[in-house]
């Protein structure tokens, strides 16, 4: 799949420079030493980022959602500081990624993990509690990837419908570009820049999260080897039902992953609650804050009920 890499690409970036003040640690998984960042303190709550491929730093945001907390920003392997001299097919595959995330739980001293596993990685904290759901406390799954590839067919076309001629230009003059001689790195985070407007609600605020793009934020040879090996066999359905931890669905009505996505993961998980925000696209923290917040909290409190 050659081109899936580029097409469902989760577009995400550097919002925030990492604090000064942050902590951190690293401990080793497979032969790979990993590293997070931390901040606050409390109960751990880990977070997960999108891509595959994105370095975690654009979640620094949604650290504010969860005062009281330890904000573990986990930096999947092969981006970040997690990023070994060479990467085999070995370490680009779903089943090393929730293996890296148990060695995170078992160096955390956690008897479960709390999750929040934005696209990707909302399809990675699936998988991990799919594979280990003695090992999760509760989930939140923001605008997150299906529990099967099937949302992949319209993904792409849900972006591409809602980009402007401009929009359309700027990715294949990029496309174009590796013809010349441009680095693949530049060529992928180019491509994405260009189409952040179809990610959003807000074409404003898609043009101001686009002109923040960093090169170095994102990692494409990441999301072509997961996707390779995704596509290979990637089907959580008959895992999530064994899953009765409380998880929270958070989906945008304007996410091009589709309300669809949603609503199938809402059906295999049994303690799973749906809130749906409006006016908004694949990153409800930057297009409707608020109505996340409370979402969140109500979650947090024991007093969701599903929608």
């Amino acid at each position: 799949m050659p081109s899936l890499a580029i097409s469902v690409t989760f577009a995400a970036l550097l919002l925030t420079p990492p604090s000064s003040q942050a902590q951190g640690g690293s401990f080793a998984s497979g032969g790979v030493q990993l590293y997070y960042r931390s901040q606050g303190s409390g109960t751990p709550v880990v977070l997960l980022s999108g891509g595959p491929g994105f370095e975690v730093d654009y979640l620094l945001p949604v650290t504010d959602f969860f005062p009281g907390r330890q904000n573990i920003l986990f930096e999947q392997r092969g981006t970040g500081r997690s990023r070994p001299a060479k990467l085999g097919a070995n370490d680009l595959t779903l089943r090393t990624a929730v293996e890296d995330l148990e060695a995170l739980r078992e160096h955390l001293k956690q008897d479960r993990l709390f999750l929040v596993g934005h696209s990707w990685g909302g399809m990675l904290a699936m998988a991990y509690a799919a594979a280990h759901p003695d090992r999760v406390d509760r989930v939140i799954l923001i605008a997150s990837g299906g529990p099967t590839l099937e949302f992949t067919t319209w993904f792409d076309d849900n972006i591409h419908v809602r980009l402007r001629p401009e929009d359309e230009a700027g990715q294949r003059y990029w496309k174009d570009a590796v013809k010349q001689g441009v680095s693949a790195e530049k060529v992928a985070i180019e491509s994405v820049r260009a189409i952040v407007p179809g990610y959003f609600f807000d074409r404003a605020k898609a043009l101001a999260f686009a002109a923040q793009l960093k090169p170095e934020s994102y990692h494409p040879d990441v999301n072509a080897g997961l996707f390779t090996d995704l596509g290979k066999n990637y089907d959580l359905r008959t895992g999530l039902r064994a899953v009765d931890r409380p998880v929270l669905i958070i989906a945008a009505h304007q996410d091009p992953i589709g309300d669809k996505t949603a609503e199938d993961i809402h059906s295999l998980l049994k303690a799973s609650t749906l809130v749906y925000l409006d006016k908004c696209g694949h990153f409800p923290w930057l297009e409707q804050p608020d109505a996340m917040r409370r979402a969140i909290t109500s979650f947090m409190d024991g007093s969701s009920s599903s929608r």
